[in-house]
């Protein structure tokens, strides 16, 4: 795909949406994994199907802040996958990625930038090429790649996730524990920063100058029945040290209820020539989820607050870490210490024998340590609904009220369908 491609005309039918299947994948059995996710966490998990070879996907967003004309945005994007069998413990990987401005006669100050390149026009990129190579229990994979990590992630949520140049080695040789050691390079897609179309150096993304990169290296453990811990350390060159630590916890209560406990700690400090200035941040999270299954009920509580001198960091390649990260809302985007609570309630539409559907709502409020700078409260509601592993059509409306004075609200309407081939 590229600039030169026909316009297609698209119809996009633009519905209440509400949040997710699962807030976070509910384990059973010993030793499983837990994962806890905040809202925007699920709505921006990159998880392919496997065996897929390729993607079809549409999108509509639509953007209005108040005082202000409204911003929308009509694309058609897509992707293919190539990779070879592995030979000698070696195999190639290659993705292909396209995105067209489906209003092309849209005038460009009412064109939402979200979903293009920086000029909000089509682009098309090679977004995967990695050499990836595994022995036993190791894996090693060397070039561009999605990546999930606490600060660095695909937050797929709009038409292009985020994609990384990266070395990164894997090793699970001894039971229940996941070792990882990674190097990033170049960020791509809608959050780097500068041009979603190119990979360009982290020190870019982060808005300062070239640097070598970030490395990182984690060890997760699971073998204690109903507990997850993972500890993460990053080294953002003449930038910070990133230390992010995280516990799940889940309790059968009974039959028909379980308890999902989240803590997690997330430190930084500035490091070198400290290209960024001071980066003092130290914030403690807490998530509590409730599980109803048998009624298709969740119910989600998170709760951050930093005490550092900086606020929470925001040496994030994607969505964050925090807890309660919401679809536009973050800890980390006031830019000082504060706090931020969210609750929300998950349905899934099984139980009704409507299955793929699922709805949620979900209300957060964010603050800083002095209300009169920043104070916000938003509110999300979500659908999702999955005919088939091969098609689904997500919505998610967002509003944003603000109480200082001289910072204006706004919403946004987001729809993506996905088709997978």
């Amino acid at each position: 795909m590229n600039k030169t491609l026909v316009s297609i005309i698209t119809l996009m039918i633009i519905s209440l949406n509400t949040y997710a299947e699962e807030i976070h994948s509910h384990s059973e059995g010993n030793n499983t994994a837990i994962s806890i996710k905040s809202i925007r966490g699920i709505l921006g998990e990159n998880d392919p199907i496997l065996h897929t070879q390729g993607q079809l996907r549409t999108g509509y967003i639509h953007f209005k802040k108040a005082g202000n004309d409204a911003t929308n945005a009509y694309a058609l994007g897509g992707h293919l996958h190539f990779h070879t069998k592995r030979w000698q413990g070696f195999a190639l990987g290659l993705s292909a990625y396209g995105v067209v401005n489906l209003a092309k006669n849209q005038n460009k100050l009412h064109v939402n930038s979200d979903f293009f390149d920086n000029e909000a026009e089509s682009f098309s990129q090679l977004t995967e090429a990695y050499l990836d190579g595994q022995w036993g229990e190791t894996e090693i994979k060397i070039g561009r790649q999605i990546l999930d990590t606490p600060h660095a992630d695909s937050d797929d949520i709009r038409m292009i996730p985020n994609y990384f140049e990266a070395y990164t080695l894997k090793n699970t040789t001894i039971k229940d524990l996941n070792l990882n050691v990674g190097y990033i390079r170049k960020m791509a897609g809608w959050e780097n920063g500068v041009n979603a179309s190119k990979f360009v150096n982290i020190g870019e993304t982060l808005g300062t100058q070239n640097i070598d990169g970030v490395y990182y290296t984690s060890a997760s453990y699971d073998g204690i029945k109903d507990l997850s811990l993972s500890l993460w350390y990053y080294h953002y060159h003449n930038i910070a040290n990133v230390f992010y630590a995280e516990a799940g916890y889940e309790m059968h209560v009974s039959s028909a209820l379980d308890i999902v406990l989240g803590l997690q700690y997330d430190i930084s400090n500035q490091t070198g020539d400290a290209l960024l200035q001071n980066q003092d941040a130290k914030t403690f999270g807490l998530s509590m989820e409730f599980v109803a299954e048998n009624l298709g009920i969740h119910i989600l509580t998170a709760y951050n607050k930093d005490s550092g001198n900086a606020g929470a960091s925001s040496l994030n390649l994607g969505g964050g870490a925090l807890f309660t990260s919401m679809e536009d809302q973050t800890l980390d985007a006031m830019g000082q210490a504060g706090e931020a609570w969210i609750v929300g309630l998950g349905y899934h539409f099984d139980t009704l024998e409507i299955e793929g559907l699922n709805a949620g709502i979900a209300y957060g409020h964010f603050v800083a340590n002095n209300a009169s700078n920043y104070e916000a409260n938003e509110l999300d509601v979500v659908i999702e609904y999955s005919l088939n592993e091969k098609f689904s059509l997500t919505t998610a409306y967002a509003s944003t009220h603000f109480k200082p004075v001289g910072m204006q609200d706004y919403k946004q309407l987001r729809v993506i369908t996905n088709y997978n081939f």
